[in-house]
């Protein structure tokens, strides 16, 4: 008679991961969850201000569109913070082009209404983006 084949070696269990550990894991999620949203609504605020700067300038309040530009400055300094790495260029463009609008507003305030619904529209598009 032939010899029986040697049973085929079994691999050990998987060592599944401790309650612990998932709770770890779980917790990090959440964390970064939180993160993403702080960011987001932060970027939303920021979209927001860019609107009411862009309707300042209409109405030719430079001095309003001036303080909103310095407070969608600061939302956006603010998302930057909770943002994730891939979120971070972006958003410091976005402040370096706040920057821009605000030195320009006094001496050459022609396009800036079109520079901030621009502006405006990308802010929003990240938002979408990281959603």
């Amino acid at each position: 008679p032939a010899p029986s084949p040697a049973p085929a070696p079994t691999a050990p269990p998987a060592a599944s991961p401790s309650a612990d550990d998932v709770l770890r894991l779980d917790i990090l999620d959440l964390k970064e969850e939180d993160r993403r949203l702080w960011s987001a609504l932060y970027l939303l605020r920021a979209a927001a201000q860019l609107d009411d700067a862009a309707a300042a300038l209409q109405v030719n309040d430079l001095d309003e569109a001036d303080r909103t530009l310095l407070t969608a400055y600061r939302s956006l300094d603010r998302a930057y913070a909770f943002s994730a790495e891939q979120e971070k260029g972006p958003i410091d463009t976005f402040r370096m082009t706040v920057s821009q609008i605000r030195d320009d507003l006094r001496l050459r305030p022609e396009g800036a209404d079109r520079r901030l619904r621009q502006l405006r529209s990308l802010v929003l598009s990240l938002v979408d983006e990281g959603g």
